[in-house]
């Protein structure tokens, strides 16, 4: 049996979990996702997200679980749609409701951690291209400015966009989520809007605020690795996937420019280090070959016999350790602002997030500034285009029912949290 000791956190470590507003606030009318799931067809399990987790109304409540469970941080995301329903005109009556939903995460000991765009446009918003309109950028960080002016002095953590080559690979390239592409040509140009958006809107953010927030980018990086090392071709496919999902968002932030392999590093004025902060969510390990990549597909495929989640993502930790330490390079704190897996078996999540702390531990260790992280997620919800078929939650969420219930795994991480440590027992328990 290996030996196991207990290891630590920093001080001031910040815990929690990470939510995003179509997926669990519910009635999210008027935004694109909520429009493609009513045309039937979409979703895995047949599901609409409907009233979701119910926590536009039910926020207090859960920041209250939260807490109960140790947190001390939490990571939401404001529905554009919900602020601007028609385009120019701002709703004060959903601004004061995130009022309330922060001041709600204040009075519970929540830091709050909030991003702006979670994968879902407003309606007026697709209508005008989406993220193929010239003018996108623009629109967004007039949103993004309007909601510091407003909020500013409750939001610590700003986050501009969720996993924007996500957007990319999902909507333009594989046609996953919406608009449903398959067009490469579009797919670049959506990913060079989303990188200048990012940009506008931490321009904006800044002249809206004098409290001086940390405003930062979430990444979805992916460790991508050849199936085959010795495959001259795999080797190429897994670092053409590399480039895309994650080196052209960190090279073109650090260098402020539009790097291969959407542009041809041209300068992108305003864009050069504007991040306080990055955002890491992961969650797997790609194995790609040249056969993969010639089907179009961007996502690899996991090794027999490896371990897997329902989502069919092979489970690495080893790869999270990999990826935090390529983050030390560009002198920013990091945040795990996603960590996770869709599970029906609570054991397994429990072996997971204590082999994933492990692995994060190891690379803070090594002197990388990691200062907290946020599990992926709260409660089940609705999963984009699984539906309600994945399990994510520390807490399990009845879809008819909405009620609340801790799983074992949520009891680990509140006793994780409130000790800033693992224990060798703990350790024992589930990695022996």
């Amino acid at each position: 049996m290996p030996e196991f000791t207990d290891i630590s956190f920093p001080t001031g470590f910040l815990w929690g979990c990470a939510t995003s507003s179509h997926q669990v606030e519910g009635n999210c009318t008027n935004n694109d996702w909520w429009a493609w799931e009513q045309e039937g067809g979409h979703i895995r399990d047949g599901s609409v997200s409907g009233l979701a987790c119910d926590h536009y109304n039910r926020f207090d409540e859960d920041f209250a679980l939260a807490q109960e469970l140790g947190h001390n941080a939490h990571r939401i995301s404001i529905e554009w749609s919900r602020i601007e329903p028609e385009e120019g005109r701002w709703d004060m009556a959903e601004v004061d409701h995130y009022r309330r939903v922060l001041e709600s995460m204040h009075r519970h000991g929540l830091t709050p951690f909030v991003t702006l765009h979670h994968f879902t446009n407003p309606l007026w918003f697709r209508d005008r291209g989406g993220w193929l309109d010239p003018q996108a950028p623009e629109l967004i960080a007039r949103y993004a400015g309007f909601m510091a002016r407003e909020l500013g002095e409750l939001v610590p953590f700003w986050l501009t966009i969720n996993e924007p080559m996500v957007t990319v690979v999902a909507g333009y390239i594989i046609g996953l989520f919406p608009p449903c592409r398959q067009d490469m040509g579009q797919a670049m140009l959506a990913a060079r809007h989303l990188l200048l958006a990012h940009g506008r809107m931490y321009q904006a953010i800044r002249e809206a605020t004098t409290h001086h927030p940390l405003v930062g980018i979430v990444m979805a990086m992916v460790y991508c690795q050849p199936k085959d090392p010795d495959s001259e071709g795999d080797r190429r496919a897994a670092q053409m996937a590399d480039d895309l999902m994650n080196e052209y968002f960190l090279a073109g932030i650090d260098r402020g420019l539009i790097p291969p392999p959407v542009g041809q590093s041209q300068e992108a004025p305003g864009l050069k280090g504007t991040w306080d902060l990055i955002g890491i969510n992961y969650y797997a390990r790609i194995l790609m070959s040249e056969t993969t990549l010639a089907s179009g597909s961007l996502f690899g495929e996991p090794p027999p016999g490896a371990e897997l989640s329902l989502m069919g993502e092979e489970v690495y930790p080893e790869g999270f350790y990999r990826l935090l330490k390529r983050l030390q390079a560009y002198g920013q704190p990091i945040y795990v602002t996603e960590n996770g897996i869709s599970t029906l078996d609570d054991d397994q999540r429990c072996r997971y997030l204590v082999r994933h702390l492990r692995e994060m531990q190891r690379a803070i260790s090594e002197g990388l500034d990691v200062r907290g992280y946020l599990h992926w997620s709260l409660t089940d919800n609705f999963e984009w285009a699984e539906g309600y078929y994945q399990k994510f939650g520390i807490v399990a969420m009845d879809p008819q029912t909405r009620e609340r219930k801790p799983r074992p795994s949520a009891y680990l991480l509140r006793d994780i949290a409130r000790a800033n440590a693992i224990t060798a027992e703990q350790f024992g328990r589930y990695l022996a």
